[in-house]
């Protein structure tokens, strides 16, 4: 039996959910895109999905958007992620600084001021005074061998196994100082969890196949995400990035959880 008696409770049961995440009136229904696309099938289906939590579908989508670098996207997602409460402020200028390590600084610079704009905004809104968010600091320096050390062992806690060699500067310096020694050991906004959900949207759009199945087997090996989750995760990112891209993630996905034996 269909969950719906007829189109108008089915448009209507979408268009309230699109409200519950976008925070926002749904737009009307006049044309194709709208009613097939944005309010049918993202909201009333995508979105109504389960699996995943509402902060995992918002670090989706705003890695997706954010990846696309499409403004208007990027704007009433931050928006909807703050004002719903999803996430923090300061979980957003977390997740910030590690897209900005995928992807890049400008591109983490766009999401970064929409952040900023819709800070001010809700505090306004919510007659609040706007106080410093409680961001982490970074890491206290240490000499070079044992920021190495500290980079090789949280290359370790993310993947589970030894990380390749540092033969060059920015396998040494960028990779495994930065990246792993003083990124993904901060702990206090983003979980390991989160962090690899962005990752994974970040490399699968960058299209770097052995960033992508690295981050898949260590999810499941390292039970940060389920197969179900990680297949839920898929069908998220096809929405905002597309079918062809859906495509190719989801065969390496298959291919990393028949590598671990979950799909026998």
């Amino acid at each position: 039996m269909p969950e719906w008696g007829d189109r108008d409770e089915r448009q209507a049961a979408a268009r309230a959910e699109y409200e519950r995440i976008m925070t926002t009136p749904s737009p009307d229904p006049m044309g194709a895109f709208i009613e097939s696309g944005v309010i049918g099938f993202v909201f009333g289906e995508m979105w109504r999905r389960g699996v995943l939590t509402a902060r995992d579908r918002r670090l989706i989508t705003l890695s997706c958007v954010g990846a696309a670098g499409a403004t208007t996207p990027i704007e009433t997602h931050v928006w909807a992620a703050l004002n719903s409460d999803d996430l923090t402020y300061a979980e957003l200028d977390e997740f910030v600084l590690h897209f900005a390590t995928q992807l890049g600084w400008p591109k983490a610079s766009d999401i970064n001021l929409h952040g900023m704009m819709s800070a001010f905004r809700l505090a306004e809104e919510r007659g609040e005074e706007l106080a410093p968010h409680d961001y982490e600091l970074w890491t206290d320096p240490l000499d070079d061998e044992s920021r190495r050390e500290r980079g090789e062992a949280a290359y370790v806690a993310v993947h589970g196994v030894p990380s390749p060699p540092a033969a060059t500067a920015f396998r040494g310096r960028s990779y495994l100082d930065f990246l792993y020694g003083e990124i993904w050991t901060r702990d206090r906004h983003l979980t390991r969890r989160d962090r690899r959900i962005v990752s994974i949207c970040c490399a699968a759009f960058a299209g770097v196949e052995e960033e992508v199945s690295e981050h898949l087997r260590a999810a499941l090996s390292m039970e940060d995400l389920t197969y179900e989750e990680l297949q839920e995760l898929v069908v998220h990112y096809a929405v905002y990035l597309g079918w062809p891209l859906g495509r190719r993630l989801d065969d390496l996905l298959v291919a990393a959880a028949d590598e671990l034996g979950l799909t026998t």
